[in-house]
């Protein structure tokens, strides 16, 4: 809201020049009317892109109509249309990143029409004609204008957010909203000036399906790759699947031996689940698979891959991982899996019940001793995890090589 506070200041000021003429007071009120009908001609989408892009770049096309006042306007009513569109903005809005938006906004416009104002460029827009001898710096003029709203509306704040790691560049530079965005802007400057801006009712028209279309565009996106997240990982735990982790693993065993370092597979398989499923009930047996995949996740690093292969077996690759190394992540997983609690709610009765004494068994090949590629070392670690179960489970065994470490068990 103080951005908004700032932009009013910022028109009052300089409302001590000549005022407004009754056409410059006709063009704001038609401005802001298309643009209140063009946000509530597609409120709906736009909240519903709004929750699905919380964390990333997102573009409103309302900011057309702001560039077009900033364009076309004179100076004691340039920033009404923003006014407007960041004040509307906040009341339907939660406070927080869009009062960032809302100032950024605010200053764009600014920006467009300090430009525009100091070159031919807003008497071009206005009038439809310029001596010929001026088209030229009035063109560049008004490019500059466009390009200062797009600077200090996108860009400035974009690299903000890509140097916090919340965006990338890409996103932040090669935006198709925001070309739509300059592109609608520019043609309701020009619009207002014709026709007292009833052609504006026209441009509204045209934004609002250009809107929707690019809204749909996107909901169709985010549905796709909704899809195809949900086609890789497991349901339940939320680890890849087989078709997620398979080309993966594959392409860090490839990548290994391109550098000449070994690759561990481990296979993982909790013991006894069948009584787990029959002590704690279907329900209960999903709550340990999901704590043994969130253990898992924590246990580690950022480039090793978890797959959840099926039932109660999980398999991760370790790129750059040797066998002493693979060794001590296997018996580190197995204390934890040992010291494990799950909570579960009872079916009848209140409170949180934990349930405990969990074990797991595990099996370890490396490339390229053991294979180098991912279905041969699976092939001898669910041998290596064979003989861990044949010995009496909660152990891990390497596969028949020469060892760097000896199993203890």
């Amino acid at each position: 809201m103080g951005c908004t506070v700032v932009g009013l200041g910022w028109a009052l000021r300089s409302a001590g020049g000549p005022l407004p003429d009754a056409e410059s007071w006709w063009l704001a009120l038609v401005l802001v009317a298309v643009a209140l009908m063009h946000a509530e001609a597609t409120r709906p989408p736009q909240e519903r892109r709004r929750v699905a892009h919380l964390a990333v770049e997102r573009v409103d096309h309302g900011a057309a109509w702001v560039l077009g006042g900033a364009l076309v306007l004179p100076t004691a009513l340039a920033l009404v249309p923003a006014i407007v569109v960041t004040g509307r903005g906040l009341v339907v809005r939660e406070g927080g990143r869009h009062v960032v938006d809302a100032c950024t906004l605010i200053a764009a416009a600014v920006a467009a029409h300090t430009v525009a104002v100091a070159s031919p460029a807003r008497e071009w827009v206005v009038e439809g004609t310029l001596p010929p001898a001026t088209l030229a710096v009035a063109a560049m003029g008004l490019a500059g204008a466009v390009a200062a709203f797009w600077l200090v509306w996108r860009v400035i704040p974009g690299a903000v957010r890509a140097l916090r790691g919340t965006v990338t560049w890409t996103r932040v530079l090669s935006d198709g909203d925001l070309l739509v965005v300059l592109a609608l802007g520019v043609i309701a400057a020009w619009s207002a000036g014709v026709g007292h801006g009833a052609p504006l009712v026209a441009v509204a028209a045209v934004a609002t399906g250009v809107t929707r279309r690019t809204q749909r565009i996107a909901e169709l996106a985010r549905e796709r790759d909704r899809f195809e997240a949900d086609a890789l990982h497991d349901p339940l735990t939320g680890l890849a699947n087989q078709r997620g982790f398979n080309p993966a693993a594959a392409l860090a065993l490839v990548a290994d031996q391109a550098r000449r370092r070994p690759t561990a597979v481990l296979m993982l398989d909790l013991d006894g689940f069948r009584q787990v499923n029959a002590r704690l009930g279907h329900l209960g047996a999903n709550e340990v698979l999901k704590s043994f995949a969130t253990l898992l996740r924590g246990m580690v690093r950022r480039d090793d891959l978890v797959c959840r292969w099926g039932g109660e077996e999980f398999s991760l690759v370790l790129p750059g991982t040797g066998r002493s190394d693979a060794w001590a992540v296997a018996e580190r997983i197995r204390r934890a899996v040992e010291a494990m609690t799950v909570e579960l709610t009872p079916t009848r009765g209140a409170g949180i019940e934990r349930v405990g004494q969990f074990t797991v068994s595990g099996g370890i090949a490396v490339s390229p001793t053991d294979g180098t590629d991912l279905a041969t070392l699976q092939t001898h670690a669910d041998d290596a995890l064979a003989e861990a179960k044949a010995g009496g489970r909660n152990q891990i065994r390497l596969t028949p090589a020469p060892a760097e470490v000896d199993s203890p068990h």
